[in-house]
């Protein structure tokens, strides 16, 4: 697997007390995406974190201090928009968003 892009975005809800990661992989149209969502390879997913908040913009310390957290629910409450929590994180740097390659 390939990081290709990264961005973060400010986050909007101000209760929220963790930064998010969501990932999607490149080429996969809006069908794949609905049949994949609860499916997805997320250990695969994890061992990228490090090199996915680098591309963020997070120090090595910052990193060191993150514990990314799959959650099916990570971003409604239905599941429609799974992701990693990113216990340890500052929400300053936002919710960060991936484009990876199989």
């Amino acid at each position: 697997m390939k990081v290709l892009k990264v961005e973060t975005q400010p986050i909007n809800n101000h209760k929220r007390v963790t930064a998010h990661c969501y990932i999607f992989p490149v080429g996969e149209g809006i069908l794949d995406n609905l049949m994949n969502r609860r499916n997805r390879p997320h250990l695969e997913w994890k061992k990228l974190m490090p090199e996915i908040l680098q591309k963020a913009g997070f120090t090595e310390k910052e990193i060191s201090q993150v514990k990314p957290s799959w959650s099916q629910k990570c971003g409604c409450a239905c599941g429609c928009s799974p992701g990693f929590k990113l216990k340890g994180a500052s929400t300053r740097k936002g919710d960060v968003f991936a484009d990876i390659q199989n």
